[in-house]
């Protein structure tokens, strides 16, 4: 009986073992499942997140590449600008230099006798002022063009208005197609421009240096003496000297209104202007800031075309320029 029952014991104990063993076995199986799903699952979400991104980064990348693309065509475009600009910069150059070659032409055939033509050179003394935007106005209504002798004796703001920044006109000088010409940077006829031969030029150059940072880099190669070249008395021949080692002309004036002086009355202008007019070629002295010259311009121009004269602006090359 103990021995059936000993029996009994050891085939339950090997049965209950070998379950264990078993069942051991299954929580590992499942552990490992569950695992391996959990981590195909986990691979499965960052494989689509990694999919995701680089989908995301291939599309900015295309983005990319068009805004690459597109900036490459502007850059292409300007430079394309660019060159087309500096052409045109030239052509200008060369139209100007036709133009001023034509007027010289026909300066030559006057002083010749060969043609009956007759040229009239408006010029403009000591602006700009507020007022020149009148002689502007003015100016353009005739289609005129006309030089403008520049100082900085009354600084960046206008004398006739200072609220206003005058030095402003100096680009319009330009694009209306007028000549900038240098009249000193002080204009201190009694104040020093005069002492010297050194005094002067420094005036001369400050004004070329003031005109040129105004305008991007136009060049003044024509001068007027502040109150004309008599003014300059023993120091005008070492200063014509000086002047011509910088490249510069000058030129005084053969006609006028007497606006440098003082009038009176539109009358007194009108018949002083009127008595000046008796050469072929003329260079005419206004001032652009005075209110009576202003007023008579207009007839100045018609009486200038009526007497058979046509306008153009000073040119280095002239005739009228001493050099």
């Amino acid at each position: 009986m103990e021995k059936r029952v000993s029996k009994s014991k050891k085939q339950l104990n090997h049965k209950t073992t070998k379950f264990l063993h078993s069942s051991h076995s299954f929580y590992y199986l499942l552990f490992f499942m569950i695992l391996f799903i959990g981590i195909s699952i986990l691979l499965y979400f960052h494989a689509s997140s990694l999919k995701k991104q680089y989908s995301t980064r291939e599309m900015e990348i295309s983005e990319l590449k068009k805004q690459l693309k597109k900036e490459k065509k502007e850059y292409q475009v300007l430079v394309d600008d660019y060159h087309k600009y500096q052409n045109l910069d030239s052509s200008i150059e060369d139209i100007k230099k036709n133009y001023f070659k034509k007027i010289k032409e026909m300066e030559d055939a006057i002083i010749r006798g060969e043609s009956d033509k007759k040229i009239a050179y408006l010029t403009f003394d000591d602006g700009p002022y507020y007022n020149t935007y009148r002689i502007f106005d003015i100016l353009d209504q005739y289609d005129v063009k006309a030089t403008f002798f520049t100082t900085n004796i009354n600084g960046e703001y206008c004398y006739d208005n200072k609220s206003e920044n005058c030095w402003i006109r100096y680009p319009e000088y330009l694009k209306k197609g007028h000549t900038i010409a240098n009249h000193t940077y002080t204009h201190a006829i009694f104040r020093g421009l005069y002492n010297s031969t050194d005094s002067f030029m420094d005036a001369v150059v400050k004004q070329e240096d003031l005109v040129k940072e105004l305008t991007g880099g136009y060049v003044t190669n024509i001068l007027r003496f502040p109150g004309g070249s008599p003014t300059a008395k023993n120091l005008k021949d070492p200063i014509i000297e000086r002047l011509r080692e910088r490249g510069y002309g000058w030129v005084d004036w053969n006609a006028k209104d007497g606006d440098g002086g003082r009038l009176d009355s539109r009358e007194q202008a009108w018949d002083i202007f009127t008595s000046s007019i008796d050469e072929n070629i003329e260079v005419i002295l206004f001032h652009d800031y005075n209110g009576i010259t202003t007023e008579i311009l207009p007839d100045a121009i018609d009486y200038l075309k009526n007497n058979g004269y046509q306008m153009f602006p000073l040119f280095y090359e002239s005739n009228m320029i001493h050099k």
